[in-house]
């Protein structure tokens, strides 16, 4: 796992839960994201998601224009480009390789 800051803490990827308000579901994915109005690709913010709110998180994020990609809760981004994800995919990849 990266030094990447997550919001739901603990260690490792046990006893981490969603980051959704009000949720104390078990998180089991990354919701890896950026504001690229003020951050560059090398700069990855993580939100944790149940299967729940995997979704909703990724698609609020989305609506506002930000590069957002879902990954397994144990496979977080060192780098997020400019992307566009597909959310019917089990785990949402970017369209261009990552350099």
């Amino acid at each position: 796992m990266t030094g990447a800051p997550m919001i739901g803490f603990g260690s490792g990827s046990e006893g981490q839960t969603c980051s959704r308000a009000n949720c104390s579901n078990p998180a089991g994915w990354n919701i890896n994201w950026r504001n690229p109005r003020i951050h560059g690709p090398e700069r990855v913010k993580i939100w944790l998601a149940c299967d729940e709110h995997r979704d909703y998180l990724h698609d609020y994020l989305e609506a506002r224009d930000f590069p957002v990609v879902v990954t397994a809760l144990d496979e977080p981004l060192d780098r997020l480009p400019d992307v566009t994800t597909d959310v019917s995919s089990s785990v949402i990849a970017p369209e261009t390789a990552l350099p």
